[in-house]
C-alpha cells in the first residue's frame, strides 16, 4: 500500500505557494503580495489581530517559448500599507509556507490618522452663472 501512496506523497504541496498574513498591529492594514519578478499577485485588507491565507497555484503551463527567461515567482514580497496610504512595513524574501507578521517587517510601523475633510459647505453642483 505504501508503494501506491509514494507518488502522491511526493507531489503533495509542491505546486502551491501559500503565505499566512497576520496583522499584529493596532491598525487596519492592507497586505499586498508581489512576486519575485515584480508582478502583482494579490491584495487583502486585514483587521487588527486577524489572519489571512494567501495561496497561489504554481502548476507549470504547457506553453514553451524559446528564449524566454526563467523567472521565479518566489520568494514573495509583502507590503503592509495603512488606510491613510502610508507604508507600515515591508517584508522581502518571504518563502512559501511562511507566516508574515506586520511588526516583524522593516518600516516605520505606525499609521498617521487620515486628514479630516472640511464639511462646512458642500461644493456647488454647477459653476454656471445666471444671467439677467
Amino acid at each position: 500500500m505504501l508503494y501506491f501512496l509514494t507518488p502522491w506523497i511526493a507531489l503533495a504541496g509542491t505546486n502551491s505557494g501559500s503565505v499566512l498574513l497576520y496583522n499584529d498591529s493596532p491598525f487596519i492594514l492592507t497586505a499586498t503580495i508581489v512576486a519575485y519578478d515584480g508582478s502583482y499577485l494579490g491584495q487583502f485588507s486585514v483587521q487588527p489581530g486577524q489572519q489571512r491565507n494567501f495561496t497561489q497555484n504554481l502548476n507549470p503551463t504547457p506553453y514553451h517559448h524559446p528564449g524566454a527567461p526563467d523567472i521565479s515567482l518566489t520568494p514573495y514580497r509583502v507590503i503592509w500599507q495603512c488606510s491613510s496610504d502610508d507604508y507600515y512595513s515591508l517584508c522581502d524574501n518571504v518563502s512559501p509556507g511562511a507566516m508574515v507578521r506586520a511588526n516583524d517587517c522593516v518600516g516605520y510601523r505606525v499609521c498617521r490618522p487620515k486628514p479630516k475633510e472640511d464639511k462646512a459647505s458642500p461644493p456647488p453642483a454647477s459653476t454656471l452663472q445666471k444671467v439677467k
